[in-house]
This record gives C-alpha cells, sequence and structure tokens, in this order.
C-alpha cells in the first residue's frame, strides 16, 4: 500500500537530502556572484541594502538551476545508501517489484515539478523583474551617483566629461566639472547632475568658465552663470534589454497573451519562453529514471562513479536547453521534441542495460573504460621501480645487509661462552 512505512522511510530519506542540496547550492551560487554585485553598488550610498535586496531578487533564479541537480543527487544517493544497507534487496525479497519501489522517487518528482513549475512561471519572472528594477534605480541616480570619478565619460560622439567629486550637496551635485565638447572646454566648480530613466544625463554647469575657439587659431576665454550638457553615457550594470530578455520578465498568463495575440516575432518569443520552462518541468519528471539506475553501486562494491555521471547529466540538460533556445528559436518544437526524445530514450537504454548486465552497469563501464590507464600508470611504476639508479641504490645495500648478517651469525655468545655448555658448531658456507 502506497503510504506505507517504507514509503515514508524512503521519502524522508529523499526529501531531507533534497532540502539540504536545495539551500546549498543557491547560497554557493550568492557567494559567486557577490564580487560582482559588491563591485555594482559600491558606489551607491546604501550599499549594504542594495546587496541585500540583489541577493534576494537572484534566488528565484538560483532555485530554477539547483531544484533539478538537488533532485538527482537526492534521489541517487537515498538509492545508494538502500542498496548498500541492504534495504533495497529485503523490498524486493519482500515481492515488492521494481516499478512499486520507485513508486516514491517518483511521487517525489512529481511534487518537485510542481515546484519547478511554480518557480518558472511566477518567482523566477517576479524576481527578473526586481532585479531590473534595481538596476532602473541606479542608472537614474537613487542610490548615488552611477557615474566613474575621476576617469573619462562620454556624454555622445563629441562631448566628454571629467567630474572630481561629489559635492557636498548631496548625491546629485558634482565638484570640479570639466566638458570638452570638440575643440571647446568648459569648467566649473559645481553641477548639477539628473538622470532620465533610461539612462540618460543631464548636467548643469554653474559659475564656470570656458574657452572656445575664435577662429584663425584663436581662442577666447567666457564667463557663464549657467550652462546646460545631456547624453548617455555607457552604465554599469544596466539591465539587459535584449527581446529576449524581455519576455523572461512575463509570468506564465503574460507568455500565453504575447503568443496568442502578439506580432509574429513577439510570438515566437513568447513560444520559446514557454517551451524552455515546460522542458525543465518535463526533466524533473525523468530524472528518477536516471537517479535509481545510476545510484545503485555494483555488486559487493561501494563505488560512486554513477553518483558523479548523474551530475554530469543535469548540468548536460541545462547546457543543451540553452543551445537549443539560442539557436533553435524559429523551429523551437521541433527542437525540444527531439531533445526530450533523447533524454528518454538515454533513460530507457539506462534500465536496460541495468537489467540486462546487473546493478552498477555505469560504474562497471567506467571502471573497464579506465583500465588501460591504470595498467598504462602500473607498467610506468614497474618501470621506474627496475631503472638502473634505484638498482645502483638497493644492491649495496642489500650485499652489506648479508655480510653484516654472517658477521653477526659467528659472532661469539658471551653467555655461552661462560656456561659449561658446549658451544655448537656453525658450518661455514
Amino acid at each position: 500500500m502506497v503510504g506505507g512505512i517504507f514509503d515514508r522511510y524512503w521519502g524522508a530519506k529523499i526529501a531531507v537530502r533534497f532540502a539540504v542540496i536545495v539551500a546549498i547550492i543557491p547560497a554557493i551560487l550568492a557567494l559567486e556572484n557577490l564580487r560582482r554585485l559588491l563591485a555594482e553598488v559600491e558606489k551607491s550610498s546604501d550599499a549594504m541594502a542594495l546587496l541585500v535586496r540583489f541577493s534576494i531578487a537572484q534566488v528565484p533564479e538560483h532555485l530554477n538551476a539547483a531544484v533539478p541537480v538537488a533532485l538527482m543527487l537526492a534521489s541517487a544517493m537515498a538509492v545508494r545508501q538502500m542498496i548498500l544497507r541492504g534495504e533495497w534487496q529485503i523490498a524486493a525479497a519482500a515481492g515488492m517489484s521494481r516499478l512499486r519501489i520507485m513508486a516514491v522517487p517518483l511521487a517525489f518528482a512529481v511534487l518537485v515539478a510542481g515546484a519547478q513549475f511554480a518557480i518558472g512561471f511566477a518567482l523566477r519572472p517576479a524576481g527578473e523583474r526586481a532585479l531590473d528594477g534595481i538596476y532602473h534605480e541606479l542608472q537614474a541616480g537613487e542610490h548615488g551617483l552611477p557615474l566613474p570619478v575621476g576617469q573619462p565619460i562620454e556624454l555622445d560622439a563629441s562631448t566628454t566629461i571629467f567630474i572630481g567629486g561629489t559635492g557636498r550637496g548631496g548625491e546629485r551635485h558634482l565638484e570640479d566639472v570639466v566638458v570638452r565638447r570638440g575643440e571647446d572646454s568648459f569648467s566649473a566648480p559645481r553641477a548639477d547632475i539628473g538622470f532620465s530613466p533610461g539612462g540618460g544625463v543631464r548636467l548643469r554647469l554653474r559659475h564656470g568658465v570656458g574657452v572656445i575657439g575664435a577662429g584663425a587659431g584663436q581662442v577666447r576665454a567666457v564667463r557663464f552663470d549657467r550652462m546646460d550638457f545631456s547624453g548617455q553615457p555607457p552604465a554599469t550594470g544596466m539591465a539587459d534589454n535584449d527581446a529576449m530578455h524581455r519576455f523572461d520578465l512575463l509570468s506564465g498568463p503574460g507568455l500565453l497573451e504575447k503568443a496568442r495575440n502578439g506580432t509574429p516575432a513577439e510570438r515566437q518569443y513568447a513560444l520559446t519562453a514557454l517551451v524552455m520552462r515546460v522542458d525543465s518541468v518535463l526533466f524533473c519528471l525523468l530524472i528518477p529514471w536516471f537517479a535509481v539506475p545510476l545510484g545503485k553501486p555494483p555488486r559487493r562494491k561501494e563505488s560512486a562513479v554513477g553518483i558523479l555521471v548523474s551530475i554530469v547529466l543535469v548540468v548536460l540538460h541545462l547546457k543543451l536547453a540553452a543551445w537549443i533556445e539560442a539557436n533553435f528559436a524559429a523551429h523551437i518544437l521541433l527542437a525540444e521534441a527531439l531533445s526530450l526524445g533523447l533524454w528518454v530514450a538515454a533513460a530507457a537504454g539506462l534500465i536496460h542495460l541495468e537489467q540486462t548486465r546487473g546493478e552498477g552497469i555505469v560504474d562497471a563501464l567506467i571502471e573497464r573504460a579506465a583500465a588501460p590507464l591504470r595498467r598504462l600508470r602500473c607498467a610506468r611504476w614497474g618501470r621506474r621501480a627496475t631503472s638502473p639508479v634505484v638498482v645502483a641504490e638497493v644492491v649495496p645495500f642489500s650485499v652489506n645487509a648479508r655480510r653484516s648478517a654472517a658477521r653477526s651469525s659467528f659472532a661469539p655468545d658471551l653467555e655461552l661462552a661462560a656456561s659449561d655448555t658446549p658451544a655448537p658448531r656453525v658450518a661455514a658456507r
């Protein structure tokens, strides 16, 4: 009966491992991105608050990548432990069929696929929108000056500005500003700056001087109370505005709306995003069919090569999905059908190999493939042990050892010489 002691016991094993792994992977990814995020917020007025917002907004994306890995590892490791403890064999001896024993990982995979569906169609788009909102706030100057101080900044093709620092009036006021436009230069001890939502800059110099060309190689100096410049410099940390990224911001209903009523290009992008999100859900349903055979070690061995192969399979699926999305958007349904058929065939072939060749067949095949390398390594070590240098070092030691043993055999025993018993004679060899 499904839901009995055996099912709860095995389900708990998988659930605990899944929870631990799905918590560790996003933490590792967050640490990996920490340095880049610090570089993006280091010039803001509230760097720590922005760093926390960035980290929280990236959690759905990290979870989306971590869930398949955690499900594969949790299932494979639970199977391996049950095999090594003999629990799988006990269940089989009690009359449980293979499919009945796999009911627990299959049911758990259905739950995880539902969670992956919620992450892909709701949580991850919300996180992408939150990230875009933070980047637009940075570009609009709401968290300090998003322009490099002391470095040339191009406002347009002919205008370059230099900023000496931030004034005391706040983040929107600058000090020691120099603007060069063509052959003319303008400088002011103070300037006001404003930002448009699209990343544009509006600069107003106050009470400055300028040197402008007067023709025939002559220049003249001018004073001004106010002079305005505008442009759009390249900003750091800008949000990605390509076509596919805009559809990453849409949740499930938004994608369906674009797929039905959008322009031809919008329908193609929306369909690609929908198919890729469904692909990650369907792959979660396939994972138990890989995890169970790969988690079983060979008989009378404790090899864990299959666990490593399971990780490689998940990474391979992620890379293949990204490649299909980037190169086959025009034929996304056909490409996805071929990809899904390939994974189903791989799972079926792996199960067939296990049933015909025995448990741990992947570990055995990899060990067989690595056997020539081991023999080559042993041969190299054997040649090194019998090299002339080693013989020259070993032979004198062995000869001296023999001579010492011979001398010790003829050495007189003091106690024996003092006793009344005659000493035995040792034949010389």
